[in-house]
């Protein structure tokens, strides 16, 4: 199930088409210099991405097609035999490098990664990213018909509430019967934590276990005793 990004109203500016090989078209003279554009947002997949402000993207034919770069984004160049292929090249490489520096923190990067993500986000809206993207989270729950025919809500273990909507879940949680547990993939809204939709589901054996149970465990648990020694405070 796809969700969008939160808010999102802005497409990105398509590109023009091009039908015949850079090399023809310079042999021709029609592209004797660099070609430019400009950008507003960057989609890749169901990834979207907007701009702090707009994104100019020069183009250069090559005798094997095309090259593109983004004006102060050094260390990044995508290829392609048009210039939309060679775009979409430089659009997975920014969007890799964002991503993997996304999920680091800044003392685990090193001075180029520190770099890199400074010019990335010079680029990209990281606020709006963080805000618009939907989080995605694995979630154990219990489905509960209540009282109609169908299932009505999900329990999750941390006892919040869910109630079904079968317009946002896959079909195959409205044929879970009352009591099934269930693994689920879950979209929530990156501010409020809202379910924005069920991607998946998996059908589980789970027990939550009593109080008499967990602190049989507890009083199992192995003494732990500290080493002899001299504490240096």
């Amino acid at each position: 199930m796809f969700c969008p990004a939160i808010g999102q109203s802005v497409t990105e500016v398509p590109s023009w088409s091009v039908t015949k090989s850079a090399t023809e078209q310079m042999a021709r003279g029609q592209y004797s210099s660099a070609l430019a554009e400009i950008r507003q947002d960057m989609r890749i997949g169901e990834t979207y991405y907007r701009l702090i402000g707009p994104m100019t993207v020069s183009y250069i034919p090559t005798a094997e097609g095309w090259t593109c770069y983004v004006n102060g984004l050094a260390g990044w160049l995508g290829s392609g035999g048009t210039p939309e292929h060679a775009f979409d090249e430089l659009k997975v490489q920014l969007h890799t490098a964002f991503q993997t520096l996304l999920r680091k923190r800044p003392f685990e990067m090193t001075e180029e990664e520190h770099s890199k993500w400074v010019q990335l986000t010079s680029v990209i809206d990281l606020l709006h990213y963080k805000t618009t993207t939907p989080m995605i989270t694995h979630e154990i729950g219990r489905v509960s018909l209540g009282k109609i025919a169908r299932p009505h809500h999900i329990e999750w273990i941390n006892g919040a509430r869910y109630q079904i909507d079968p317009q946002k879940v896959p079909g195959e949680l409205m044929s879970c019967r009352t009591g099934q547990w269930i693994e689920a993939v879950v979209h929530r809204n990156p501010v409020s934590h809202a379910i924005l939709g069920i991607d998946s589901i998996r059908k589980i054996s789970f027990r939550i276990p009593s109080e008499s149970e967990l602190k049989s465990v507890w009083e199992a648990m192995p003494e732990a005793k500290a080493e002899p020694g001299e504490w240096v405070w």
